[in-house]
């Protein structure tokens, strides 16, 4: 019987449809849109790791998708922390949000009118308090009164990221708490899955009486407790001074995954204060930086004093390697500051090499870096040295270096080849060095002209692009004086002019060629400084 209704009911829907076309349509249209809404969770980045115990803060966001009207509707954002979580506060913003904390979930509660913006969520917390780290991933989730059309974008993961700590508590050379002991528990315990740091217990002096074990560990950071960008002016009070280690490297970083060393003073050893040297990854991983920032490498706790190590300051010897160096002080050292014998790609920025506190003189005994395989982009105080400044060997595959931060070194202070000056390299590593021909000030257009020829000899054949820079010799270094000007040189010598806004009379300048691959690259390659010119008085 049921079927026979439902047989009957549908022949009457069809004959009326067919009868009354117009009226079926219109009556269709009349009926309310069923109410509906399309958001998407989100979560601003969380910081990358912090300490056990430390404060945290999660924020949560409800994102309307882009070009419609939502329905008004109620809404509930469930927010996971980590168990061990503690302080919990959720305060909202600007009141929006109705927030409860039942352990270490939240639960929040608004309405959500038709139109953006939205209040977001601000969740407050200490983390679990454990040393022994954590990697969490918990996932937050919205849920509204009213259907949304695409539940899947519901949802967004909450990270929190906690160190396994290790504290070196005293500067014995072996036993429970000491350097020699911490390195080999985070060597191994510190893996991939959940970041490691070392920290100290306070200021120390190390003095280990033999060489300390190789740092294998994965994502670790060795910190001495001065903040990455603290200036090169403040002490860093944690030392490792190798005067008992005998011909020993300071520390040696041989991890196949990030490691970074911080606010750390290294002196005194008779063979290198740093060896970086990481072994080849498994494929398909690629390479992880190793690096090193705002320590003092040579010099006493304060900068102030040369403390050498018997070879050179830091030493790059995989061609896995790479590295960045940066905010630190590299001086002293016997030989050179920093020699790359063997490496992927390093950066120097923000270093004084050759150079203390309040840029006083304290030297390296060869160069101040030694750059003789891979990739190198250098930009920091380079002066002082023995040698040279920046010194680029014939291994060495692209080396550019900014010229701002040279001076008073004791051959040149940048130099391809260790042959001294060098106008053109035939082998085309070096781009060709511009030839200043003559410059004089034009008091019309406040002016200053420069004439000059850019070799063909070294030169890539190609579309590629060279840039010619200027500079004004100074005696702490050389300073920048117009944008660069690009080119895309046609072939055989190409003459240029620069104009350089203002008087110029009677100052020394010198140019550069950079040399790019790209276009919209970085900088591939960079000369060595021309020849001084003296705009004409």
């Amino acid at each position: 019987m049921a079927y026979d209704y439902l047989r009957l009911e549908n022949q009457l829907m069809t004959s009326s449809r067919a009868r009354f076309p117009l009226l079926f349509v219109a009556l269709l249209l009349a009926l309310p849109a069923a109410a509906s809404v399309d958001y998407f969770l989100s979560a601003a980045p969380s910081p990358l790791v912090v300490d056990p115990g430390a404060a945290m803060r999660e924020s949560v966001f409800v994102v309307s998708v882009c070009c419609r009207t939502n329905d008004p509707t109620d809404a509930v954002v469930t927010i996971p922390l980590p168990a061990g979580s503690t302080n919990i506060t959720a305060p909202g913003q600007l009141g929006g949000w109705n927030c409860d904390v039942t352990g270490t979930t939240v639960t929040c509660r608004t309405h959500l009118a038709a139109t953006p913006p939205y209040p977001a969520i601000i969740v407050d917390f200490n983390v679990p308090s454990s040393t022994d780290g954590l990697s969490y991933v918990g996932q937050a989730t919205l849920t509204t009164t009213v259907p949304d059309d695409n539940p899947s974008n519901n949802n967004t993961n909450v990270y929190v990221n906690v160190n396994h700590l290790f504290t070196v508590t005293n500067a014995d050379d072996f036993g429970a708490g000491s350097l020699r002991d911490t390195i080999a528990r985070a060597n191994e315990s510190c893996d991939r899955k959940i970041s490691c740091k070392i920290a100290f217990a306070g200021p120390m002096k190390i003095e280990p009486g033999s060489p300390l074990p190789a740092i294998s560990a994965c994502a670790l950071t060795i910190d001495g407790g001065v903040a990455p960008d603290a200036s090169q002016d403040l002490e860093r009070p944690v030392e490792i001074a190798g005067s008992k280690a005998g011909f020993a490297n300071g520390l040696e970083v041989r991890s196949l995954c990030g490691v970074t060393l911080r606010g750390l003073t290294i002196n005194g050893f008779g063979a290198n204060g740093l060896v970086l040297a990481a072994p080849k990854q498994p494929f398909p991983l690629g390479p992880e930086t190793l690096t090193v920032e705002g320590c003092f490498i040579g010099t006493d706790t304060k900068a102030l004093e040369a403390r050498p190590n018997g070879m050179r300051g830091i030493s790059i010897e995989s061609p896995f390697t790479v590295a960045s160096l940066r905010n630190s002080t590299i001086s002293g050292n016997h030989y050179s500051g920093v020699t790359v014998w063997a490496s992927d790609r390093l950066g120097i920025s923000d270093c004084r090499i050759g150079l203390g506190r309040d840029l006083r003189p304290l030297g390296n005994g060869a160069s101040g870096v030694f750059v003789n395989a891979g990739l190198a982009e250098i930009g920091s105080q380079i002066a002082y040295n023995h040698d040279f400044g920046v010194a680029v060997g014939e291994d060495a595959s692209h080396v550019a270096t900014l010229p701002e931060g040279l001076f008073a070194n004791g051959v040149l202070d940048y130099d391809w080849g260790l042959d001294g000056p060098t106008r053109t390299d035939p082998a085309g590593r070096m781009p060709p060095v511009p030839a200043l021909i003559d410059a004089a000030y034009d008091p019309v257009q406040n002016k200053t002209v420069v004439h000059g020829v850019l070799p063909a000899e070294g030169r890539r054949a190609g579309s590629f692009l060279y840039a010619v820079r200027l500079f004004e010799v100074t005696s702490h270094g050389y300073v920048a004086l117009q944008p660069q000007t690009d080119l895309f040189p046609p072939p055989g010598d190409l003459p240029f002019n620069l104009s350089v806004t203002g008087d110029l009379r009677g100052r020394t300048i010198v140019g550069q060629t950079v040399f790019y691959e790209f276009a919209d690259g970085p900088m591939t390659d960079t000369s060595e400084l021309s020849a001084a010119l003296v705009v004409h008085p």
